[in-house]
Order: structure tokens, then C-alpha cells, then sequence
């Protein structure tokens, strides 16, 4: 460490080196400084450190207004929960009812909420940067291991096609590395950003453990209030790096050579969103918080939809509020109702249809089918099938869409297909028998699917997140999830069930009565509007 010239010899045009640092002055010191300081009354009790323990910013708390030419806070307003000089006081708080002098307000600082809430802030950054650190470059090692990857794949689709796609296969391998460089500069961004959080918030640390350990009360109190503005911004830059944190995984997607020599192949990126979140806590004050307890949304009966002859599981809501229910009866239909729940049109089916999902950014539908392991893709532009794909054992299977990718159920497994409808690779369910045969999914991209006694949810690499029976074995149907985790499912005799995000039953949001069943649901976007399918009679619900 640099040697720190004393202070107080500095006034006095000495050269004296430090040898210890006040904690209550701020000021550091050489011996014969540290004596007197020792022997002076009004300092015998400051707190003094070794000067090598001096932190790097000396100004603990910065205890001067900087809007009235550096007068000292000494003031603190009760309602506006803020230090005050003497010209603030006079300027914004002169109606005040709660204003009292700092170093009464310091009293018990230490021990405050607002001092432990800080403290903690400061723990909860550093653990979470390491974490995103740490995180990013075991990131880092799985792209790579997954551009390698990649690599071996062309190379077999270049034995294929011999020596006519070796200019495609350089091609090919150098839009990898671009992607795959693109992708590592984003996490080194990411890890650079994090430490230099990491930085301001330890120096920050420092600072609080130094005056917990040695400073004064009045320190512990301004140094609260003094940083309250820069622990909020490091919170909300953390926040910012985890909500836009995403995940990419490199696959190739290959064109059929025998049909396409013209190409071998695509680099796909799949982006997600990463595992790692950042929980902020409750922002520092004086005052003890009041914590609301969350208030769920309750839904109230409006009306049936004008429907006859019908029999519907599969249904969603479109970004214009139209509701979308596909009809298994007869040969099979979709039908169409407009945001006021009047009918507007249907599409006749190739095959009796099961369940549907709508894909984002297109008016465009794809449905699973009742019997055949057949999926329809639908234009509501042109109302009609405009092609169907063969996927094996997706019959009474469960369809969703998220970003790019079509997820169907099949016999024992979760099928991902691009939007096209081609293969990328399956995921393993619970049973191995079933097939989940309705399925939905979060923003995070967890996956929640119904077998028909078992509720799951998965992580897209199979990870049991959590599993739910409902009581009397009843069957399972349909599910949503809102933005908050909990999950809404149709139980067959009972109504609709809440699932709490750790997977335990909330509440029964809609209640059987009648004799009747529960087998469809779904959900505007704003989830004020829940649609619920009896199987022949379809339900309005409107948020109260």
C-alpha cells in the first residue's frame, strides 16, 4: 500500500507518515499524532485502525449538502424518510410535523432495520454477481462444448454429401464461430458489467462493516442514507442483467442433402431465459415496511358461449381477444368468437383436432389430433389447413409454442419441432406410457403438462421442478399458467384448481356443481378473462 502522509501534519507543512486511521474523524495519522489524539478528551475514544486497514473511499458518509454549498446535514425528516441541512429544512420541510436533529435520529442506527437492510442489500449483490460470474462461464464452457458439437455433426452431413459441399461446410462452420463469438462477447459483457458491480458494491461493504465494527452511530445513520441512492442503483443494474439474461443453445439444422445439395445445413440458436434470478429486497427506510399480502384474482360466471352439438378440450385466446375452441365432433372444426363472445366463423378440419396453439407474431395455428399422429398447421388469414406433419404417437397429445419452437406430446416424451414442423429433439416425461396430453409453458421456459391423474412441472433438460395429484384420483385436463407461476387446471369433477408456483393447491378457483365436468380452460392475455370448456357447453368468466 502507497504510504499516506498524516494529516494533521499536512496543515502544519510537515512530511510525517500515517500510521493509524480514525474511523470517527476520518483523518489518518502519524505516532506522534496518534498520542495526542489519544490524550486529547474529545478524541480518547475514537476508534483508531492500522493505516493499512484504511478504506479505499475515506469519506465514509458524505455529511454535506450538496444543493446549499456543503452545509452539513444536520436534520432528518421523519415523513420524507431524508437528511436536511438547515436551508432544506427551511425550503421543503417547514410544514413537517416529524423532524428531528441527526443526532438524535442516529440513536440505535446500528441496530435499525434500515442499517441490516443495507448490510444485506450489500451480501445479496456480491453473492448474486459471483453467482451470474460463475454462471456465465460455465455458460461459456457448454457453448463451446456445444459449437464442438456442432462441428462433429457437419462433418457427418460433409461425408454425405462428399466433396460438393466442402465450400458449403466452410461456410457453415464460419457462421458458427460468428454465432458462437457473438453469444461468448455477450456473457463477457455480461461477467465484465457484474464485476464491476461487484467492485462498487464491495467497496461498499467495506464501508458498512467498518462502521458497524468501529464507527459511531450517527456514521451507521448517514452512511445509510448517504448511499441509499447508489445501493438502488447497483440493485436495479443487477435486476437489469438477470430479467435480460438469456441462454442460447447451437444446434445444427440440417436440409435434406438427397433433396437440397445446395446447402447442409443452418446454425440454430434456441434463447431462453437463464436460471438466475435476482430477488430484490425491500428497499432501505427508517420506517418498518407494511407488507400487502398478494390478492389473487377471483373470476365471476358472465355467460355460455352460443355453441351446439359440440365437444371441446382444445382452446386458447388470440392477441385481439378472439376466443379459439377446435370441436372434435364429426370430422372436426374450429370455431371462432370475437372478443364480445358473438360466433364469427369456423375452419373445417382434416382430422378430428385435440388441442391447439397459437403462434406468436403470425395468425397462424397448430393443432394435435384426436386419433392420427398427425399436426395441422392452420391459416386463419385463409381460413383453412394448410398442411399437416406426421409426428409418431402425438395423437391426444398436448401442443404449446414458445419463441420458435412447437412442443407436442408423444408416448412418454415432449417432441420440440421448429415451426415448420421438423424434428430438433425430445425431452423424457414421468411415465414413460403416457402421453401428456395437454401442456403449457412459462416466460422462463418451464413446462407444465397434465397426464390424467399427474400435474408436471419440468425444466427444458427434463428437471423435476414439481408434481401435483389431485385428491380422489380425479382426471386431470387442461392448464394455463399466469405470469406469476400459478398454474389453473382443469380437474375433471371438481372445477378449476390454483397451483401455487412450489406446486401445492392454493385454492379451487371455479367450483363443479351439477354434475358437471371441467375439461378446458384458458385465458386473455391480461388474465381478467377465463374461458372453461364443460366439454358440450363453453363458460364466460370474468375477473371480479
Amino acid at each position: 500500500m502507497e504510504k499516506v502522509k498524516c494529516e494533521p501534519c499536512k496543515v502544519r507543512y510537515r512530511n510525517n507518515v500515517s500510521i493509524h486511521w480514525c474511523v470517527i474523524c476520518e483523518e489518518s495519522l502519524c505516532s506522534d499524532c496518534t498520542e495526542n489524539h489519544r490524550s486529547m478528551k474529545i478524541s480518547r475514544n475514537h476508534e483508531l485502525i492500522d493505516i493499512n486497514r484504511m478504506p479505499i473511499q475515506t469519506n465514509i458518509a458524505d455529511q454535506c449538502c450538496f444543493k446549499h454549498d456543503n452545509l452539513p446535514f444536520e436534520y432528518f425528516c421523519i415523513d420524507h424518510d431524508v437528511l436536511s441541512c438547515k436551508e432544506c429544512l427551511a425550503e421543503s420541510h417547514r410544514s413537517c410535523q416529524k423532524v428531528m436533529s441527526v443526532d438524535i435520529a442516529c440513536k440505535g442506527a446500528k441496530q435499525s432495520q434500515s442499517f441490516i437492510d443495507a448490510t444485506e442489500l450489500v451480501d445479496h449483490v456480491l453473492e448474486t454477481t459471483h453467482t451470474i460470474g460463475k454462471d456465465e462461464q460455465d455458460f461459456i464452457e457448454n457453448i463451446v462444448k456445444e459449437a464442438n458439437s456442432v462441428k462433429t455433426a457437419v462433418r457427418i452431413v460433409k461425408e454425405e454429401a462428399i466433396r460438393h459441399i466442402e465450400a458449403l461446410e466452410k461456410s457453415l462452420l464460419h457462421d458458427l464461430d460468428l454465432k458462437k463469438d457473438k453469444i461468448i462477447q455477450k456473457s463477457k459483457t455480461t461477467i465484465k458489467e457484474t464485476e464491476d458491480i461487484k467492485k462498487s458494491t464491495k467497496d461498499k461493504q467495506d464501508i458498512f462493516d467498518l462502521v458497524n465494527k468501529h464507527g459511531s452511530e450517527k456514521q451507521a445513520f448517514i452512511a445509510v442514507h448517504a448511499y441509499k441512492q447508489d445501493l438502488t442503483d447497483l440493485e436495479k443494474r443487477v435486476t437489469g442483467i438477470t430479467e435480460k439474461s438469456t441462454r442460447f443453445t447451437i444446434s445444427l439444422n440440417p436440409q435434406k442433402l438427397k433433396e437440397s445439395i445446395h446447402s447442409i445445413g443452418s446454425i440454430e440458436l434456441s434463447e431462453v431465459p437463464s436460471n438466475i434470478k435476482f430477488v430484490q429486497k425491500k428497499k432501505c427506510q427508517s420506517q418498518m415496511p407494511i407488507v400487502q399480502a398478494q390478492s389473487m384474482p377471483q373470476f365471476v360466471y358472465k355467460q355460455d358461449l352460443d355453441t351446439k352439438n359440440v365437444r371441446i378440450y382444445g382452446m386458447t385466446i388470440n392477441d385481439n381477444n378472439e376466443v379459439i375452441l377446435v370441436d372434435k365432433m364429426g370430422l372436426g372444426r374450429i370455431l371462432v368468437y370475437d372478443k364480445n363472445d358473438n360466433y364469427k366463423y369456423q375452419i373445417e378440419t382434416k382430422h378430428q383436432p385435440w388441442d391447439i396453439a397459437l403462434i406468436p407474431g403470425k395468425n397462424l395455428g397448430v393443432m394435435t389430433s384426436y386419433h392420427e399422429d398427425v399436426l395441422q398447421f392452420v391459416d386463419f388469414d385463409k381460413k383453412s389447413i394448410s398442411r399437416t406433419v406426421s409426428v409418431k404417437e402425438s395423437g391426444q397429445g398436448g401442443v404449446a409454442v414458445l419463441n420458435k419452437n412447437i412442443y407436442v406430446g408423444t408416448k412418454g416424451n415432449i417432441n420440440i419441432l421448429d415451426l415448420e414442423g421438423r424434428f430438433i429433439r425430445s425431452i423424457k416425461t414421468k411415465n414413460e406410457i403416457e402421453t401428456p396430453w395437454f401442456m403449457t409453458l412459462d416466460k422462463t421456459g418451464n413446462i407444465y403438462y397434465t397426464t390424467r391423474q399427474l400435474l408436471c412441472c419440468i425444466k427444458s433438460n427434463s428437471e423435476e421442478v414439481y408434481t401435483y395429484s389431485p385428491p380422489d384420483n380425479d382426471n386431470l385436463w387442461k392448464l394455463a399458467v399466469d405470469n406469476n407461476g400459478y398454474v389453473y387446471v382443469a380437474v375433471q369433477t371438481s372445477g378449476v384448481y390454483r397451483i401455487k408456483p412450489d406446486g401445492k393447491l392454493m385454492d379451487i378457483v371455479i367450483k363443479n356443481e351439477n354434475y358437471q365436468n371441467s375439461v378446458g380452460i384458458c385465458f386473455n392475455i391480461q388474465f381478467t378473462k377465463m374461458i372453461l370448456s364443460r366439454g358440450n357447453t363453453i363458460s364466460v368468466f370474468n375477473q371480479k
